[in-house]
């Protein structure tokens, strides 16, 4: 099977206010996917930001979704 490599970012890391919005969820939703562990974050001072590069590669790694018959 072939590697996939993480695409390329502009950034390593967002403020979960950010990736709301790119994300198109409320901030809210966010949140609570952090506070689950569902997000990985990584703390830059005081602020806890979504690790993009980190969020990446767990989706490469993941399974694809079968289709619904």
């Amino acid at each position: 099977m072939q590697e996939q490599a993480i695409p390329p970012l502009k950034i390593p890391a967002c403020t979960q206010e950010q990736y709301a919005i790119e994300a198109g969820l409320t901030l809210k939703t966010v949140r609570g996917q952090v506070e689950r562990g569902h997000l990985p974050t990584i703390k830059i001072g005081r602020y806890r930001m979504i690790n993009l590069m980190q969020l990446a590669s767990m989706c490469l790694e993941s399974e694809p979704a079968r289709p619904k018959k």
